[in-house]
């Protein structure tokens, strides 16, 4: 519990940190991915718009289906969004807990 909400004050101190909308004067990832609906509508990068999608834990993307957790980052690297809009600046993730698979943890703990 004590973890959720130092996690949710950080998603606050990120944003009063980060531009008001990253995505404003450029193309979404999901529109230059060509990202379905079902995984734009789930994806935290819709939501959480003053960031960049290479700072988001758990987005569509750096998710596999060997267990990837959402930290990794690797992908982003070779990614055409960052390449187009990362300035070839180094990945650190920002946001943490409001990705895809944080939110399958809270699923499969609710059902265990």
């Amino acid at each position: 519990m004590a973890e959720t909400k130092v996690r949710t004050k950080k998603a606050a101190e990120v944003k009063a940190d980060s531009a008001v909308n990253f995505w404003a004067d450029k193309v979404s990832c999901f529109e230059l991915c060509k990202c379905p609906d079902m995984i734009k509508m789930e994806c935290p990068v819709e939501k959480y718009q003053f960031l960049p999608c290479w700072e988001i834990e758990g987005t569509y993307c750096k998710l596999d289906d060997r267990g990837a957790n959402g930290r990794d980052t690797t992908v982003c690297q070779t990614c055409r969004v960052y390449r187009e809009y990362g300035q070839g600046k180094e990945i650190k993730l920002k946001l943490f807990g409001r990705g895809l698979d944080t939110g399958l943890r809270e699923l499969e703990k609710a059902a265990a």
